[in-house]
């Protein structure tokens, strides 16, 4: 295969390497932005005088979301609206799944006679073609129309094999968009169950790489000191690859969620961050979480500061009698039977009582 690239000029060479670092470079963009920002090499590689580029909808059925170079709007558009309706070469050439020149499946003669000859590729000067389509399993993802006008040689073998060198790449960006696309989707939903919450939230790809983090955990990145949020930081990682099972990492707790985007077998690992709660026992937080009356929980809240009932029924200003009858209805409500065992029952998983 690559003898026939042998004596590949030093600009060649260098596009190559720019196409496949534009391809395999940091995911910041979308779809649109990735191929544009490579169609210009694309094109000069194989030396070509227009380019094309679309992604196939599945739902609608459709190629949309276009890039090109030294095509007009209008044509494009009508492509969108009208001939991709009527395309006679395009569904024969996405059957080969390589690069191929659109003369292998349709002879030059036989294509000038169609519709989709003369009122479309003939109006922006589009003559001779290849075309590359990246997939994904089964599914038709991006591709590539690369052409040349009349007069220049068609596209060969040479013009192929560099095509067919950067379409792995290629398909991997798009692979990867999809996913961060999924991704984002599921970003939105975190964000919108925990609008009103201080948790951190970080995504993570089936291969442990950090698809996102949240303004929380960028805040508390600021907040630690460097050692400590890097020993978080790998102690979640740990936990993301299955090294650990532990769920807390000093003051803060951990939460883990696998699941799979829909549509997609690739995994996505959410965690989120949380610092432990240090709720302190007050009157009201007992009466929340005990169902008490106010009188109760303040008994509860003295009884834990190791008051016994005549200075309970001093501090509150109320008959010791009154104090027991409280306390009996709390230790009914409790299911307790002695005063050691309501002082556990208040303060499990408490810390110790505020004065």
């Amino acid at each position: 295969m690559y003898s026939a690239l042998s004596g590949m000029s030093g600009a060649e060479v260098n596009l190559l390497l720019s196409i496949t670092r534009k391809l395999t470079g940091p995911i910041d963009a979308n779809s649109s932005s990735l191929r544009r920002g490579m169609l210009e090499d694309i094109m000069h590689l194989l030396k070509s005088d227009f380019i094309a580029s679309y992604v196939w909808n599945p739902e609608n059925e459709i190629f949309e979301d276009e890039v090109y170079i030294n095509m007009t709007p209008s044509n494009i558009a009508s492509y969108g609206d009208y001939f991709q309706f009527h395309d006679p070469i395009t569904r024969l050439l996405q059957q080969r799944k390589r690069a191929t020149p659109v003369c292998d499946v349709m002879p030059q003669k036989e294509l000038e006679k169609t519709e989709f000859f003369n009122d479309f590729l003939f109006r922006d000067g589009l003559h001779h073609g290849v075309n590359a389509y990246a997939y994904d399993g089964d599914l038709n993802i991006g591709d590539l129309r690369i052409w040349r006008k009349k007069g220049r040689p068609e596209f060969g073998k040479r013009e192929c094999l560099l095509l067919d060198i950067t379409l792995p790449y290629f398909t991997n960006a798009l692979k990867n968009l999809r996913l961060l696309s999924r991704v984002r989707g599921l970003e939105g939903l975190w964000h919108s169950l925990l609008e009103d919450l201080r948790f951190g939230l970080l995504l993570f790809d089936a291969s442990g790489r950090l698809l996102f983090r949240n303004r929380i955990m960028e805040e508390l990145e600021k907040e630690l000191q460097p050692a400590r949020y890097s020993e978080l930081n790998g102690h979640i990682r740990s936990l993301v690859a299955k090294r650990t099972a532990s769920l807390a990492w000093n003051e803060f707790s951990l939460s883990i969620l696998r699941a799979s985007p829909p549509g997609s077998d690739a995994s996505v690992t959410a965690v989120i961050v949380s610092r432990s709660p240090s709720l302190t026992i007050t009157p009201a937080s007992l009466s929340r979480r005990f169902t008490l009356s106010e009188r109760e929980a303040q008994v509860c809240t003295l009884i834990i500061k190791g008051l016994t009932d005549g200075e309970i029924a001093s501090v509150l200003g109320i008959a010791l009698f009154t104090v027991r009858t409280h306390l009996k209805h709390v230790f009914a409500k409790l299911d307790v039977s002695k005063r050691s065992e309501l002082v556990y029952r208040l303060m499990e998983g408490l810390a110790p009582p505020q004065l």
